[in-house]
């Protein structure tokens, strides 16, 4: 039986694209998650709980969808949501410009252009959740981000540039996923109900 883990169709699709070193330099073993420093016993009940190892860095991480990136850059990969890490998820964590706000952080330019091989994107406050539900922030869902992929097609396979994730999908019709996640650990995730 598979491990059933939700992501979102559109991380595969982003490149990590690190900040300026100097303005992200944390001590080297430090993990800073949305602003806010880990303690050491908040890291060691992550990497127990996930069963990886932490990296240092400096992280934003969206609870309601479990997306999470390098501070100023796209999605990079998914975790559980609802984990407590760090602070409150800041509307400028993806660096901007877009005026596309997903669960209140204004979405990075990759994301968007990712999004878009779905269907249109529009400006505006939008939530997804962990089951890649969408819909306009505070109204009822719209549709389905694994939904609107299979209705495209999806993809054969490939990898981002940065040789990391990997999007499959299977003689099922199920999608998977294999890539790293926000503390260096791999990640492998099926659309739901495969």
């Amino acid at each position: 039986m598979r491990l059933v883990r939700s992501f979102f169709f559109w991380s595969v699709c982003a490149t990590v694209v690190p900040a300026d070193a100097a303005d992200l330099a944390v001590a080297s073993d430090t993990v800073v998650v949305n602003g806010q420093p880990l303690s050491a016993e908040e890291m060691r009940a992550l990497e127990q709980r996930l069963a990886i190892r932490t990296r240092p860095g400096r992280y934003w991480y969206d609870a309601v969808s479990g997306a999470w990136g390098f501070e100023r850059g796209p999605t990079a990969g998914f975790l559980p949501s609802g984990l407590r890490l760090g602070g409150p998820l800041r509307a400028d964590a993806s660096g901007g410009g877009t005026g596309v706000f997903i669960n209140g952080r204004e979405i990075h330019p990759m994301d968007v252009a990712a999004l878009s091989r779905l269907g249109p994107v529009w400006p505006g406050r939008w939530w997804v959740n962990a089951q890649g539900y969408f819909g306009p922030e505070g109204g009822a869902a719209w549709g389905n981000l694994w939904a609107a992929a299979q209705q495209r097609g999806g993809v054969a396979g490939g990898s981002s540039s940065n040789g990391q994730q990997f999007l499959g999908r299977d003689s099922d019709g199920c999608f998977n996923f294999q890539g790293s996640n926000l503390v260096g650990g791999p990640t492998t995730g099926y659309s739901p109900g495969c």
